[in-house]
């Protein structure tokens, strides 16, 4: 039986054992607590660089990561054995930054203060005037290592000097839920990049529920995501772990009138917006078997995502910078195209995706600045917003210790 008209298909709230009561502004205002946060979490936290292993494919392939919020830059390189390794962006002589380029294929790497010389396995191939040097044993002075690890072919880098879970520990249930899926299969058809003025957990929190479907996307997706049997976009499955991952299940509107356009690129390939009710749902997908299935949210605890659909996947993650700072960045993935208009169609699909997740940002930085005024000192969430909540009460409990 049908839930009625806009009300929550399952209690997410109860279910999951998360409390009723409002959250506090404080995790999203106070600059004392995202330094906490920076100790606790984002030092000891498995990275996703939004890149794939098949993405470097060549001795000598690089590319350089800044993270940020722990003010590290990290190279990742395929070494002259074909083996990917992760080194910290610094030279071991004098701390300079090595590598300046945002990638490239290269030989090796010459810091541009003293003309110290790496090969791309990080290892010190030559010192200028290196008689001069005490006990020097040049093996002992190659790039600084970062841990590097992949699942599925995606990239992660850990910078604890000894990591407190292995990858496959904090993948999760993931390591289940998304197995079957063909990752391995697309190549990456596009990659945004902004810059929000917001707390992170404020800019993620837009992409956590279907509540603000029907108004936010009102005009780009009037009736992709929702319809007459379920106006609020509720969230049809759920899943939220013990270590803060989520999963959600974000229903497709099976009577969604295909504009013309929709209908010529639907044709050609699969598209965002496409309502497939099930349709073209690809292995390891459509976890509940829900008949209005549209695409799925996979949240990696604390910040980036994997998020797939029928014919597409996407990544992507909200790096914090600082309290009232993050950066959004998303990368796209289809299926190589065969034909010009299999291309054409999901250029259309990365436009609305696109066009969406600007629609997503476009209340965030307001938001944040009303919190900070401290006009209200809490938030209230309904059952839709149930991961919302966990996210705050994951924090919190880490943060404190817990």
């Amino acid at each position: 039986m049908n839930a009625p008209a806009g009300r929550p298909k399952c209690g997410h709230t109860q279910a999951f054992g998360l409390d009723t009561g409002p959250v506090s502004t404080q995790t999203v205002v106070a600059p004392e607590f995202f330094e906490r946060e920076r100790e606790a979490i984002f030092r000891h936290q498995w990275f996703n660089l939004l890149k794939r292993a098949e993405e470097i494919p060549n001795p000598g392939d690089f590319f350089v990561r800044d993270i940020e919020v722990l003010g590290m830059s990290v190279i990742v390189a395929r070494g002259p054995d074909g083996q990917l390794r992760a080194f910290h962006n610094v030279c071991p002589h004098r701390g300079n930054r090595i590598v300046r380029a945002a990638d490239g294929c290269v030989k090796g790497w010459q810091c541009d203060f003293h003309g110290w010389t790496f090969a791309t396995d990080g290892t010190l191939q030559f010192v200028p005037d290196e008689g001069q040097f005490f006990d020097f044993d040049r093996a002992q002075h190659g790039l600084p290592p970062v841990h590097l690890d992949t699942w599925a072919g995606f990239l992660f880098v850990n910078f604890d000097q000894t990591p407190r879970q292995t990858l496959e520990q904090a993948m999760g249930d993931f390591n289940q839920d998304l197995k079957p899926y063909p990752f391995h299969e697309m190549i990456c058809a596009g990659r945004w990049r902004y810059h929000v003025k917001a707390n992170w957990k404020v800019t993620m929190n837009a992409f956590q529920e279907g509540y603000h479907v029907a108004f936010v996307h009102k005009r780009s997706a009037p009736d992709a995501f929702t319809g007459s049997d379920n106006p609020y976009c509720n969230i049809s499955h759920m899943k939220l772990q013990p270590n803060g991952n989520q999963h959600l299940s974000v229903p497709g509107n099976p009577a969604h009138d295909l504009s013309p356009t929709e209908q010529i690129a639907f044709k050609f390939g699969s598209t965002f917006t496409q309502g497939t009710g099930g349709r073209g749902a690809y292995p390891g997908t459509q976890q509940d078997k829900s008949a209005d299935w549209g695409f799925e949210l996979n949240i990696l605890f604390p910040f980036s995502r994997i998020n797939v659909g029928a014919g597409w996947y996407y990544l992507d993650a909200f790096w914090p910078v600082g309290p009232n700072e993050c950066v959004y960045e998303l990368a796209y993935y289809f299926p190589k195209p065969k034909s010009a208009a299999e291309m054409i169609s999901q250029e259309f699909s990365k436009i609305v995706l696109r066009d969406l997740s600007r629609e997503d940002l476009y209340t965030n930085e307001v938001t944040q600045r009303s919190l900070n005024s401290g006009a209200i000192r809490s938030i209230v969430l309904s059952d839709q917003e149930a991961a919302v909540r966990h996210l705050y009460r994951t924090v919190e409990r880490l943060v404190a210790g817990a």
